[in-house]
């Protein structure tokens, strides 16, 4: 009789478990983000790999958690989504859709790390509309890269071609555009004490 009862409580432990909705996790690169009314958009990694993400998962919009608690550091947006060295073309954002630009890479300098004198102190991207060029820095990749791009990219603003910050959320199944969490994890140390 004791057996049965347990494995009663088992069942409707295992039931209770069950019935609980779990949220999701999804992270991305913001390319948007209004303060006013507290909405961020972002390219969702489908990769789930920091060092090779893969920025395809579509552009969504969320909206802020209404609990401050759950709020790390506000997103700062860029519209540079990935550069691609090996298919030589660099994804932005632009217009409320991505867009995949064809460049020339003139110039890539890899292990180059945010401490180094090229690029402490210095504003990136750096725009040379006499030679065509874009130089960047990527954080992720470490690397300074210099491009030449066609004529008409030159005229977009700078913010065009900045890497906006990685973010993560959680949220639920039922509300999907309501983040119920939300972490900068560009400007997040997980790791510091």
């Amino acid at each position: 009789m004791r057996t049965y009862y347990k494995i009663l409580a088992l069942f409707v432990l295992c039931l209770g478990l069950a019935a609980c909705e779990f949220g999701q996790v999804e992270q991305g690169r913001c390319v948007a983000y209004d303060a006013s009314k507290q909405t961020f958009t972002m390219v969702l990694d489908v990769n789930h790999d920091v060092q090779n993400p893969s920025y395809t998962g579509g552009v969504m919009t969320y909206t802020m958690p209404a609990d401050p608690a759950e709020i790390g550091p506000e997103p700062v947006p860029g519209g540079r989504v990935q550069i691609n060295t090996e298919k030589s073309e660099v994804i932005i954002f632009r217009d409320g859709k991505l867009e995949t630009v064809k460049v020339e890479f003139t110039d890539i300098q890899k292990n180059i790390l945010p401490s180094n004198p090229k690029v402490a102190g210095h504003k990136f991207p750096v725009i040379d509309k006499d030679n065509g060029t874009i130089t960047e820095y990527s954080k992720r990749l470490h690397e300074i890269v210099t491009f030449k791009v066609p004529a008409e990219y030159l005229e977009l603003p700078p913010s065009t071609w900045e890497a906006g910050d990685e973010c993560r959320i959680y949220y639920k199944e039922n509300a999907k555009h309501q983040a119920l969490r939300f972490m900068n994890v560009s400007k997040t140390n997980i790791f510091k004490k």
